[in-house]
This record gives C-alpha cells, structure tokens and sequence, in this order.
C-alpha cells in the first residue's frame, strides 16, 4: 500500500520522476523512483548504476549509500498503467545529518556543529583526480576559470546534502543520489553545496549567514563565484525549457508594494478634498475669528447653501485643500450670479486650475446678506496630469498678452 507520492515534475519531462513510500503487509516500507513520463525511463534507470558506481567509489571512506534496484514491467503490467521503470530501495530509520546540525544550533553548541561538518566533509574530500573541464561537464555546469587546482572524485553526487546523508548504526548513508556524474566535478563544489541549502533552507539557521562557513571550509571568494555559477547551469540544465511556478512571480505580480503609506497617502487625499473651509469678512478681513468648516463628498459634485454672519462684506471660499481642478457650476446669492476672482490659473473650458494646496474663490463684494449657494466640482491633480494642465495655461495667458491674440479676439464674436 502507498502512503506517501510526490512528484518532482518541475523539470525537463527527462527528468520528471515520482517517488513514493510503499508498506507491505509485513510493514516494511520500501521507497520507489518511477518515470513520470516516458522520456525519464533512461533517467530512472541510470540511478541503478549510479548506485554501483558510488558504491565503488566511496569503498573505505566511511559513508555508505543506500542499497538500490532496478525494476522494469513487462509489456503487459505496462499495459495496464504500470510505470515501465523504478528503482527500489530500503526505507531507511534514523536521524539525518541535517537534523543533527539543527539541534546542536538550537543548543548554541556551534564548535560540534562544526565538528560535525568536518567529520562528514573528510569522508568524501580525497580526490584522486585533478580537475578538467570536460564537454560532458560543460554541457551540465558550464564553462568554469579556477585559479588553484579542483581536487575530483571520479564520481561525483553533488546531492550529498546534510538531509540526504541519514545516520545509522553503521555510520552515515546517502539516501537520495540521483544527480551523480560520471566525470569529474571539485569537490569543494559538493561542500559548497552542502553549506549553501543547509544555510538558506531555514530561517532558524540565519545566524550561521555571517559566520564565513565558506571560508572555514576553504572555499575562497573567487571558487564561491564559480559555484555560484555552477549551480545557474544545473538548474538550467535540469529545469529545460520548463519555468518553474517559483519563477513566474515576476511574470504575474506587480512586485511587493508597501501598503501603509499608499493607505496614508489615499487618507491624506481625502481629507483635502473633503474639507471646504469659508471665511467671512466683516470689515476686518478673512481669519480664523471668523469661518466656518463643511465636510462633503470628496468624489462628484459638491452643493453648498451658506448662511451669512450678521455683517457679512465679502467671502472667501476653499472648495477643498489640494493642488485641483476645479470646475464652478454655480455661484449665486438670492438667485443672482456672484462674480469672484481666485489664485487659480482659467483653462479654455473655464475651469481653473489651482497650483496650489489653498485653492481660492473669493468675492469682494457681497450685493445682498442672504445665503450664498455653490455647486461645484474638484478633482486632485499632480505628477504629469498637473505640469501638461500648468503648461498649457502658461501658454494660453502668455498668448492673451500678445497684440494678434488682442486683435483675433476683436474679430472672432464671443461664443
């Protein structure tokens, strides 16, 4: 009975496998590699003797690798939906090295968690091959410049991370080797790795970012660079043309965008252009002795019906309190038309156009004391809506002032 699958299908369809733990009714368990697709059968099957080859490698070392066998179904239990390829192994019990690192990290003892790593690097460090770049390896890590000899294995599981290295009565045992190559790679590449997923696997292991681990394992800036690149070309060479979910982000997302200040800056907006503040001049100018403050809608039109003070001379109305566009509809006492000036600049359809946080509507002379009615409305402006708006009434004033605008307008009727 199967009680755990994951599919690794993020990859080339060559490399696309599905894993799953088995138990019998014994409760053993057994772990199966499957071909997901066809094209992985060569994948599948190469594991079996990547297994052989390791095995012979790493004889007398200490680190044992995981038994491993080949299956293949015949043409009638591919018929009926089999995978045609798999290798077996025995699951195995334990504690993986991973773990082991993580627990003396949560107990600050950091010299065992060191010593730890020396003792699992010494295992697999004595290369008996020099390093040369071969098209094999080209075609998979891509062109590489070292300054001091690469010492090689003369084969190489560059998955030999802490958490595919499990802990048992015999010492440890690689679980997992199905990326190992039959031509020679540094092995401080296979270090590198090891450091670098087990640094940037967890959160709980950002301490160790700033610990130079690289360099306590001699693993200089130059040969990191080279690593780095190194590993680019593997994914590329694992992944294919296939993109990855991980990757799209930049494709389908606008980017992480600070929430609070847009939240800030909307709130600010609206409060300018809700707020209408009137002030009524008495003899003794506008001021704050004298004015009054309406909270309206801060989007559509705007009416306002507002009552005089007892001696009221003149008024200043500020239809809000943000550089705007603003377009009066009405301005009338006891049903007359108010004249007024302001601050603002006119554009050709009579709408002003306010450069200013203090936009103004004032009326020097009131006729009559009753109450003043305006129906208005504002929409803030800013970035290029407002230099295109400050630009063309800048030429529109500067046309006005010139002798054959003045004569035009004598010729051409008001509309």
């Amino acid at each position: 009975m199967v009680i755990y699958t994951k599919y690794s299908n993020e990859r080339r369809k060559e490399f696309c496998i599905r894993t799953e733990i088995a138990v019998d009714e014994q409760g053993r368990k057994t772990v199966r590699k499957l071909a997901a697709f066809r094209e992985a059968a060569a994948h599948v099957r190469s594991i079996a003797e990547k297994y052989r080859l390791l095995v012979e490698d790493l004889d007398g070392t200490g680190l044992r690798v995981n038994s491993c066998e080949l299956s293949e179904a015949d043409g009638e239990q591919e018929a009926k939906g089999r995978a045609a390829v798999a290798v077996c192994f025995p699951y195995k019990e334990g504690c993986t090295l991973e773990e082991e690192l993580d627990g003396l990290l949560k107990k600050g003892k950091a010299e065992e968690l060191l010593r730890a790593i020396r003792q699992y690097f010494a295992m697999f460090y004595e290369g008996a091959v020099a390093f040369e770049e071969t098209e094999e390896f080209r075609k998979v890590f891509g062109a590489v410049e070292f300054s001091r000899p690469q010492p090689c294995r003369r084969i190489s599981d560059i998955d030999m991370i802490f958490s595919n290295a499990i802990h048992t009565d015999e010492g440890y045992e690689l679980i997992d080797y199905e990326w190992t190559f039959a031509f020679p790679v540094p092995v401080r590449y296979l270090r590198y790795r090891c450091l670098y997923y087990y640094i940037l696997g967890n959160t709980k292991r950002d301490v160790l970012v700033h610990q130079n681990l690289y360099e306590l394992f001699d693993i200089n800036e130059e040969e990191r660079a080279q690593f780095e690149k190194m590993e680019r070309h593997f994914q590329a060479y694992m992944l294919g043309d296939y993109k990855p979910l991980r990757a799209l982000y930049g494709d389908i997302s606008e980017g992480v965008i600070a929430v609070q200040p847009l939240v800030q800056k909307q709130n600010r907006r609206l409060r300018a252009m809700r707020t209408v503040e009137v002030y009524f001049d008495d003899g003794r100018g506008y001021g704050t002795w004298n004015f009054r403050r309406y909270q309206v809608e801060p989007e559509g039109r705007v009416s306002l019906r507002i009552e005089l003070p007892e001696g009221t001379k003149a008024l200043r109305i500020d239809p809000c309190a943000a550089r705007s566009v603003v377009r009066v509809e009405r301005l009338a006492q006891e049903g007359k038309t108010l004249e007024f000036r302001t601050n603002g600049a006119a554009a050709p359809n009579g709408d002003l156009i306010f450069d200013t946080e203090d936009p103004q509507l004032l009326i020097d002379a009131l006729p009559g004391s009753g109450a003043v009615e305006i129906t208005y409305r504002a929409e803030p402006v800013g970035g290029l809506t407002r230099e295109v708006l400050l630009n063309q009434c800048g030429r529109i004033q500067w046309m006005e002032q010139t002798k054959v605008w003045k004569a035009y307008r004598k010729l051409k009727p008001e509309a």
